[in-house]
């Protein structure tokens, strides 16, 4: 037979943090539809992702990047289906972990060790997303702040302080027929961060729900937390806090 069959592939990438590596995935993909559907989800969704980010850079149709309106409305179109097909990929694969998911057969395969490293995971992606919030958003409050005391020229623009995306600009170059007008400058530096700061956090949300999803109670019947009248007590702190403090208190002895 020519070339390499999908399970070969698969289980032959072994390393040494992985285990058995993705020995059994195959398996998996051939008898979970929630699976096989998690993963096409996720990969299309990705694409139409990137197609959106690129498509005034790159544009496919002549004079497509300097017609704005339509620019805008792609770029919305695209991220809005993108957005839905990410967050279809993490519910089936949250489905998955609930319902396909066998521990007993699964051991010290890659799957079993990000469950078993989970919480390691979880306080990285959140360290990576609190990093690029704080950097991401301080570059407007600067430009913000030095607009405001009158200083234009220590401003992140392409008249003061330029931030140059380089790795962004040389991908562009190799695309003969592009224009050099629609070139990433200043503003698509910052703009692509603030997108890589949510990005990184609606991963961190789905992630977290798919990786913890066999830890949630299977109870039939979720009860309000205060445990009291939620339309009275929701509108005002103080009646979370009388509700909470009723309804979860602990009795205390008090030693005379």
């Amino acid at each position: 037979s020519i070339g390499h069959g999908l399970k070969d592939i698969l289980e032959a990438h072994k390393g040494p943090f992985t285990g058995q590596g993705h020995k059994g995935l195959y398996e998996i993909l051939i008898t979970s539809w929630h699976a096989q559907l998690s993963l096409n989800l996720a990969m299309l969704g990705s694409l139409t992702i990137v197609v959106a980010h690129h498509m005034y850079s790159m544009s496919p149709y002549p004079y497509l990047a300097t017609d704005y309106g339509t620019q805008l409305s792609l770029f919305t179109h695209h991220m809005w289906i993108g957005g839905f097909l990410i967050v279809g990929a993490a519910a089936h694969a949250t489905i998955f972990m609930v319902k396909d998911y066998d521990p007993t057969t699964r051991y010290n395969d890659l799957l079993d060790r990000v469950l078993r490293h989970r919480d390691e995971i979880i306080s990285h992606l959140n360290w990576a997303c609190i990093f690029l919030g704080f950097h991401s958003f301080g570059l407007y409050i600067h430009n913000d702040t030095m607009s405001v005391l009158g200083r234009p020229q220590d401003m992140f623009s392409d008249t003061a302080i330029q931030l140059q995306s380089v790795f962004a600009q040389w991908i562009q170059n190799t695309h003969a027929l592009t224009s050099g007008a629609t070139a990433p400058r200043t503003a698509d530096f910052l703009v692509h961060h603030i997108h890589a700061f949510t990005i990184h956090v609606t991963i961190l949300i789905l992630l977290k729900g798919v990786i913890f999803a066999r830890s949630v109670s299977d109870q039939g019947v979720v009860t309000h937390i205060m445990g009291g009248n939620f339309a009275q007590s929701s509108i005002t702190i103080n009646g979370w806090l009388r509700d909470f403090l009723l309804n979860k208190r602990v009795n205390l002895k008090v030693d005379k």
